[in-house]
């Protein structure tokens, strides 16, 4: 099974990065007061007036996005319907949720990244580290690249950027391997909030679909689902919310 997840699916576990919801009034109030900040989002694209106040954004999102994460009813029923079979998960969402809720990170791409890993900022290497895991801060205590002492920031980016960088460039070839290996072999692509003119995951999993000649693929959207072009009875669209 492969799941693809995006957005929707987030918003469904309890996290929305476009929502001047409650939970971000109560995680970033204060920031929203001082600085107009509006929503996650627009916090993680915004120029902060200075490294120490983009820190302490980047700080509480990890702690509340990634650190403090329970799994919900969603993501608990996601595990137990995917569960005792070869599973890999796509998704674009950057808090890390699915390795926090017991998915292995072996049959994990996140399109985006995840700000539970850091990177350098000055681009010295492709490689990066676990948020908690980085070596010595600065004299200010931010966190330092090991290999040239550059501040570090979150690996979080467009695809085309972002999967040059490890373990997001091994990710993908992961996927490619999974795909293979299965490819005339019974195989469910569950597709949940994923944008429907989705052109990095959406896309690829549909062409994949359509010359995988035992592969069935269900979309779960909000919005008019999209489905490749696959015989009847191996394609379906839910509408809505829908449940697992």
């Amino acid at each position: 099974m492969i799941v693809a997840a995006s957005n929707g699916f987030d918003i469904a576990d309890g996290y929305n990065q476009f929502s001047c919801d409650d939970a971000f009034l109560r995680v970033f109030g204060d920031l929203r007061e001082r600085y107009g900040l509006a929503s996650i989002l627009q916090g993680l694209m915004a120029r902060w007036p200075s490294d120490a106040a983009r820190r302490e954004f980047l700080d509480r999102l990890y702690r509340y996005g990634h650190r403090g994460y329970a799994s919900s009813p969603v993501m608990r029923a996601l595990d137990k319907l995917t569960a005792g079979r070869p599973r890999f998960v796509v998704t674009c969402n950057c808090n890390g949720r699915f390795e926090r809720a017991g998915f292995s990170s072996e049959a994990l791409l996140e399109t985006e990244g995840s700000y539970a890993r850091l990177r350098c900022s000055a681009g010295c290497t492709t490689e990066t580290w676990p948020a908690e895991s980085v070596g010595a801060p600065d004299a200010e205590g931010a966190p330092c690249c090991p290999r040239c002492g550059a501040l570090l920031d979150v690996a979080v980016g467009a695809p085309h950027d972002i999967q040059r960088l490890e373990p997001i460039r091994s990710q993908a070839e992961h996927l490619q391997a999974f795909l293979a290996a299965h490819a005339s072999t019974r195989t469910v692509v569950l597709e949940l909030g994923v944008g429907q003119g989705n052109r990095d995951i959406k896309r690829p999993l549909m062409a994949w679909a359509e010359r995988a000649p035992q592969a069935a693929y269900v979309v779960v959207n909000r919005e008019e689902p999209v489905l490749p072009t696959l015989p009847a009875g191996r394609a379906a669209g839910v509408r809505g919310g829908g449940s697992l």
